[in-house]
């Protein structure tokens, strides 16, 4: 009896820990992470890609008898600028879902929406075949569905975590097609958005305190990048070699220039004002890839560097 009785106590603390540990970290309604997503726009003359920043308060907001925290988001974020945030919309999560609360138009399933109201974000409760009604905020005549077609798992922060694809993509090419992970969210935009002036939105990177626990492969997290200003500068600006070893060379017949490098996590590592042409010494950075970005008043550009 006291063998049984035993054997009872030890399968109950390892369900036990096996629920807590299902627990962790799962949440996406969580004020110490943050979210950075590309935004693309490919208009007939140029190409623009600015990152967008997302974050949750914890400042509890009551709507309709349920408790929200506030969504904020920075738009068209710069390193060397301080982050404009700007609440956006109310968000809450319960029993695998992630509910939003927004004053903006909205748009599921053909039909439109001028008041306020909630609406389902993600549900991880979805299974094969299920079908899901993407909400836009904004006017949308009609969308299709999102249909699973391949559930599997992903090892984030130290834990395997859901991960849903739709619509006939699977985890072989992982940045193309739609898909979701629990504690992270869509790969796309963290509000869907539909826009018909060629408009996309790449989720590049997700953070918890401050480090990063998800990285979509893009091989950065943060980018700006305009390619009018390119093209008006490039014949002003020459930067090489972009595979260093210690140095960068940076020749112009426009000064002064003010230089900084920024890493894989959108953080400005070094920053530079030069007045000449002149070789700039880089061998404190570590190996990697970041971003050079050299600006002359209004004008910009920003160039891919590796240091080997």
């Amino acid at each position: 009896m006291k063998k049984l009785f035993l054997i009872l106590v030890i399968c109950l603390i390892t369900l036990s820990s096996k629920f807590s540990y299902s627990q962790v970290n799962k949440s996406i309604v969580d004020t110490t992470k943050q979210w950075n997503v590309l935004h693309t726009f490919t208009g007939t003359q140029e190409l623009k890609k600015t990152t967008n920043l997302y974050r949750i308060l914890s400042e509890d907001t009551i709507i309709d008898g349920r408790n929200y925290f506030k969504l904020q988001k920075t738009i068209n974020y710069d390193t060397n600028l301080t982050a404009n945030w700007q609440t956006i919309d109310w968000i809450r999560e319960d029993s695998n879902r992630v509910y939003v609360f927004t004053y903006n138009n909205t748009s599921c399933n053909g039909d439109s929406y001028d008041f306020p109201r909630e609406y389902i974000l993600l549900d991880f409760n979805l299974s094969l075949n299920d079908t899901f009604h993407i909400t836009y905020e904004n006017y949308l005549a009609y969308s299709d569905p999102l249909v699973v077609s391949f559930i599997d798992s992903v090892l984030i922060d130290n834990q395997y975590c859901k991960r849903i694809f739709f619509n006939g993509e699977y985890p072989l090419y992982p940045q193309s097609g739609v898909y979701w992970i629990e504690g992270i969210g869509s790969n796309g935009d963290f509000i869907n958005h539909y826009d018909h002036s060629h408009s996309t939105w790449n989720l590049l990177c997700a953070y918890k305190n401050n480090n990063i626990i998800y990285d979509a492969g893009y091989g950065y997290c943060y980018m700006r990048l305009n390619t009018k200003e390119i093209e008006a500068n490039n014949n002003q600006i020459k930067i090489y070699p972009t595979i260093i070893d210690k140095e960068i060379n940076i020749s112009s017949d426009k000064y002064p220039i003010n230089l900084s490098v920024i890493d894989l996590f959108g953080r400005e590592v070094f920053r530079k004002e030069i007045y000449n042409n002149r070789t700039i010494d880089l061998d404190f950075l570590k190996k990697d890839t970041y971003i050079l970005k050299l600006k002359h008043k209004d004008a910009i550009i920003n160039r891919k560097i590796i240091k080997k």
